[in-house]
């Protein structure tokens, strides 16, 4: 019982190199992180700009809200109520 086996274990080597992680292991280093990096996020600025912008100009509320709120700042659908 128990046999063992050979499960492609390595006495004294470092089985860190063999062992896959989604975050890339302890010696990830990918060729051009930075401009990868840099591109992903212009990316998603380019892509939430233009949609939070048409949300601003959608935006409705039937009744003015109780304390202020941030949208209030950049929609124009709102009046200039003073809070106390």
């Amino acid at each position: 019982m128990g046999g063992g086996g050979d499960h492609g274990h390595v006495d004294g080597g470092d089985f860190r190199t063999k062992v896959w992680s989604m975050t890339g292991g302890p010696y990830c280093r990918p060729k051009h992180w930075k401009r990868n990096t840099a591109l992903a996020m212009f990316g998603i600025f380019l892509i939430c700009i233009p949609i939070a912008r048409k949300s601003a100009e959608l935006e409705q509320r039937p009744h003015l809200p109780v304390r202020p709120i941030p949208s209030q700042l950049w929609c124009k659908n709102f009046g200039n109520k003073d809070y106390e």
